[in-house]
């Protein structure tokens, strides 16, 4: 496994009080469950010495699958609606995703915390924003930010701009 991988889950480990690892570890994969939060795995693809980030989002009924992928459709242009990450359905399943990634090489300690906290805090965004879609007829997100049922500290009112 790779150090700078290593390093980086370290400072995950440390920044969150967590006991240490054991040695040495047991996989690529640490899954994070945030206390009052989203769950999301960190992940190492040693073939492309990338660190992935992920997290499911939720489900949907089909009904509501043509709302669910307009609006991932809208959040994920030019990214501006999830801070650098992608949503992305599985439809056979009816489930979303978020994930991210980024070169192991690129990353040191305090930046990646910095990029774990925000992929949680985006995480937890659309963990909200999904429910919405499924409950309130297929509402576009447009109308969702006029009616203040979903706020995105602004990201999201740039997308219909």
């Amino acid at each position: 496994m790779s150090s700078p991988y290593v390093s980086l889950l370290e400072a995950i480990r440390t920044h969150c009080n967590l006991p240490d690892f054991p040695n040495p570890l047991p996989s690529n994969q640490l899954i994070l469950e945030l206390e009052n939060g989203p769950s999301m795995t960190i992940d190492f693809e040693e073939a492309t010495s990338m660190v992935v980030l992920f997290a499911e989002i939720g489900t949907y009924e089909k009904e509501q699958e043509t709302a669910v992928l307009s609006t991932i459709v809208q959040a994920n242009f030019l990214w501006v609606a999830t801070s650098g990450a992608t949503l992305s359905a599985r439809p056979d399943i009816e489930t979303v995703y978020l994930a991210q990634q980024f070169p192991v090489h690129s990353l040191e300690g305090d930046s990646f915390i910095t990029l774990v906290e925000e992929f949680a805090r985006i995480t937890q965004e659309w963990k909200t924003i999904l429910p919405a879609l499924t409950t309130t007829n297929s509402e576009p997100l447009e109308e969702m930010i006029e009616n203040n049922s979903v706020k995105l500290e602004g990201v999201l009112a740039r997308i219909i701009a």
